[in-house]
């Protein structure tokens, strides 16, 4: 009996290993990242350099925007739907919460234009951050856009 060589095996674990797994954990990286982000600016400019009125305010952003984007599942709720479908009536609405573009946006303009101006902008700028944290750890596990028909599309 001959040992595999090291080639073997590491050619044996990159086929088992397809490419939407390293996909996945890309997103969950940035997951991380942005909730790291989100959460150092809740503490330093409320819990540390803020108020507790700043501080209970830039919670409630960073948690309601990180759940905002689901409660597109609402829409329609109470219409028949199959196991897995959302209602087509909150497709395109499910579909826009979900697109990194928007958040990304609010938070490139809102953070480099304004946050440093007033306490205002830096709510949003910390709710977009959430906000993406909310689409990358949605990517991280596999869920994407959905099809018109409300069933999940591809991640």
């Amino acid at each position: 009996m001959t040992a595999a060589s090291p080639h073997h095996i590491s050619d044996a674990a990159t086929a088992a290993s397809p490419a939407g797994h390293r996909i996945h954990w890309s997103w969950f990286g940035v997951w991380a990242f942005l909730t790291t982000f989100a959460v150092f600016e809740v503490v330093k400019h409320g819990y540390v350099q803020g108020s507790a009125l700043h501080a209970a305010t830039l919670t409630v952003a960073a948690v309601g925007f990180f759940i905002g984007p689901d409660l597109t599942f609402m829409i329609g709720a109470g219409q028949p739907t199959p196991k897995g479908h959302i209602a087509e009536a909150a497709v395109p609405w499910y579909n826009a919460a979900h697109r990194m573009s928007v958040p990304l946006t609010l938070t490139s303009i809102v953070g480099t234009v304004l946050a440093p101006l007033a306490f205002g902008p830096l709510v949003l700028f910390v709710g977009g951050l959430s906000w993406m944290a909310h689409i990358a750890l949605d990517r991280a596990g596999g869920y994407g856009l959905r099809n018109p028909d409300g069933s999940r599309g591809p991640a």
